[in-house]
């Protein structure tokens, strides 16, 4: 299966960041191992683009990515909370999005959703 170049970077970034994202404050979900399953890429891609849990041969990975997700998200609305506070400036900001090495799509979610907590 080819995917996209933007869904080839997220993955390959929550990848990396899978021990530094790994808490989101939910329950487990209920992932189907079976061998005769889509990979764990192929799930995740399903569950972020149509937000279904299908059977996968690589229930740890399709877990994993599903938890760095998440907690990503978690961190985007902690971020954004903070700078709308002015706990965060922008300059610290920025230097962790480099030391993430994060895509861009985080670092403007975090200024979008700032407004929210002014």
């Amino acid at each position: 299966m080819k995917y996209s170049k933007n869904f080839e970077r997220d993955f390959n970034w929550y990848l990396s960041m899978r021990n530094l994202f790994s808490f989101d404050g939910s329950l487990p979900r209920d992932i189907i191992y079976d061998k005769k399953g889509v990979d764990g890429k192929k799930a995740f891609l399903m569950y972020d683009a149509q937000g279904k849990l299908v059977p996968t041969k690589h229930p740890n990975i399709l877990s994993t990515l599903l938890k760095t997700k998440g907690s990503t998200n978690l961190h985007i609305k902690m971020y954004a909370e903070d700078r709308a506070k002015c706990n965060f400036n922008k300059i610290e900001f920025r230097a962790l999005c480099i030391k993430f090495k994060a895509p861009s799509w985080f670092r403007e979610a975090v200024e979008s959703q700032k407004v929210k907590y002014y």
